[in-house]
């Protein structure tokens, strides 16, 4: 059998293929070349409106304010029922001060000579006014009111009944008047008697005799 010799050069390789050394390619050469890629367009969202925050202090003086104006509106509230009460107190003194019924004084006095009209009734009940004199130097406290309802049909017996309660049980007449006359042990008096349509009531600091009291009684007009 007959071996050839092998051919130790074989086929040489075509130029540029790769070796030691050296870079080589196979086939044909390709030239890559930049392409620009388009960025890719964000797609379009519409952000939602941010609420703008208040400035830094807004709430605490927003509630200043309004407890500020409830307080201011307080005061006023206070205010305004003070001066109504001052009103309401002032119209009730003024009128405490002057009667509005009829009324008697002693012979060639005025009432302003006398020292005013003083109210002794507590609010609320029927008003008797009083004013201040003197009989034989004597210091006089002297109140008149309206006859009650149940003097008029038989006031002479009524104010009997009256002066029983105060113990003025002396009688003394002045004129067409029964002046009843009470006397403590120290001394003050108390007297009862009706002129006209009013209730009279007197009292003394010191006993007064029967003649001054009847004569004082019937200078009331």
């Amino acid at each position: 059998m007959e071996f050839k010799k092998s051919n130790r050069q074989g086929v040489r390789p075509p130029l540029g293929a790769s070796g030691r050394g050296g870079t080589t390619s196979v086939g044909p050469r390709i030239v890559l070349q930049p392409v620009a890629l388009a960025t890719p367009k964000a797609p379009d969202i519409t952000e939602a409106p941010t609420q703008e925050e208040p400035p830094k202090g807004g709430a605490r003086s927003f509630v200043s304010r309004r407890k500020g104006f409830l307080i201011t509106a307080a005061i006023a509230c206070v205010a305004i029922g003070l001066i109504a009460r001052t009103i309401t107190t002032n119209n009730a003194d003024t009128a405490a001060k002057k009667p509005t019924y009829q009324t008697v004084l002693p012979k060639s006095k005025s009432i302003s000579q006398l020292g005013g009209w003083k109210r002794i009734s507590p609010p609320g009940k029927e008003p008797v006014f009083a004013f201040a004199d003197t009989i034989d130097g004597i210091p006089v406290s002297v109140s008149q009111q309206p006859l009650p309802a149940s003097f008029k049909s038989d006031a002479v017996s009524q104010t009997a009944e009256v002066a029983k309660k105060f113990n003025a049980t002396d009688k003394i007449e002045a004129g067409d008047i029964d002046v009843y006359v009470g006397t403590s042990a120290k001394g003050p008096q108390s007297v009862i008697f009706t002129k006209g349509n009013l209730l009279v009531f007197i009292k003394s600091e010191k006993k007064i005799n029967d003649t001054s009291w009847a004569a004082y009684a019937h200078s009331l007009n």
